[in-house]
């Protein structure tokens, strides 16, 4: 199977429409990238997005850049909707799922500051003297 190409909001393959969905995959995807991995924790979530970055989305743009434009239509005609919205809606999917990769991770993040916050207050007291 040919190499896909990296994914670029520049990519001439797509509708402008689909130029701001394909930034904010990018940066979700760098975002969960660069996140530390103190724990080994990450693996499968990297696996996941590689996946994703690598296969999954440029492969859903090859396919939509492989339907000759003056037979787009003809998507319309079987779904009731462009080819285009069609493929906003899948990259919509993938972006729904970054977030949700990149909120559980934060999450974790959040937990671990509450805990030292709950230490600090336990350890040196409140701000309030009368609370």
């Amino acid at each position: 199977m040919p190499s896909l190409p990296a994914l670029s909001v520049d990519d001439p393959r797509l509708p402008t429409a689909s130029k701001g969905r394909v930034g904010r995959l990018i940066a979700l995807i760098s975002d969960i990238e660069g996140r530390r991995d103190a724990d080994g924790g990450l693996a499968a979530t990297r696996a996941e997005v590689r996946q994703m970055r690598d296969v999954h989305v440029p492969r859903l743009i090859a396919s939509y850049a492989e339907i000759p434009p003056e037979h787009r239509a003809e998507i319309f005609r079987s779904t009731g909707q462009s080819a285009s919205y069609n493929l906003n809606a899948g990259l919509d999917r993938v972006i729904a799922r970054l977030e949700q990769l990149s909120r559980s991770l934060a999450q974790d993040d959040i937990d671990g500051f509450a805990d030292n916050l709950r230490f600090i207050e336990q350890r040196y007291g409140r701000d309030d003297p009368l609370g």
